[in-house]
């Protein structure tokens, strides 16, 4: 597309563009800078929608929902990065964590979960021991352990 070309659109769709992203972002001055990306890549790019109107939409949508995917991340980063600020003034040993690991995995996996769990990182078990073990299959086990996983995950991340 031609530099004329896109100032006709930006003419054209800035306006309903800017309400999208400031619906999404709630912030005049984001939404701005998120249709101003979309226009440079339009500007870069060697491309000519068909539907030229739900191509800009899309991509400022996906731009927004991008940032706030970011923001998102960056946040729980920010409050793991503090709580373990807090915690060093009072230094806790891997023993203390693992000990409040293992209470919140006891609390929240089930009790087959937290069998092929203990099983695998406690007592250092191959899949296919434990699975015969328990009497399940391999896929079971990796089922388990992926729901195990997550949970502490969660756990981690707040």
């Amino acid at each position: 597309m031609t530099q004329k070309e896109i100032e006709q659109l930006f003419r054209q769709h800035y306006a309903q563009m800017t309400r999208l992203a400031r619906t999404l972002l709630y912030d005049v001055e984001e939404a701005r800078d998120v249709v101003s990306e979309v226009f440079a890549t339009l500007l870069g790019a060697d491309i000519t929608p068909k539907n030229i109107e739900g191509y800009l939409l899309t991509s400022v949508r996906n731009r927004c929902l991008n940032l706030l995917e970011h923001k998102s991340v960056r946040a729980k980063f920010e409050r793991a990065y503090t709580l373990e600020m807090k915690n060093e003034s009072q230094p806790a040993t891997d023993d203390d964590r693992l000990k409040r690991l293992m209470v919140y995995a006891e609390q929240n996996l089930t009790e087959q979960t937290l069998k092929v769990f203990r099983m695998r990182h406690l007592q250092g078990m191959k899949y296919q021991e434990i699975a015969g073990e328990l009497g399940i299959s391999r896929v079971m086990v990796y089922k388990h352990l992926t729901q195990a996983m997550e949970k502490i995950r969660e756990y981690i991340i707040r």
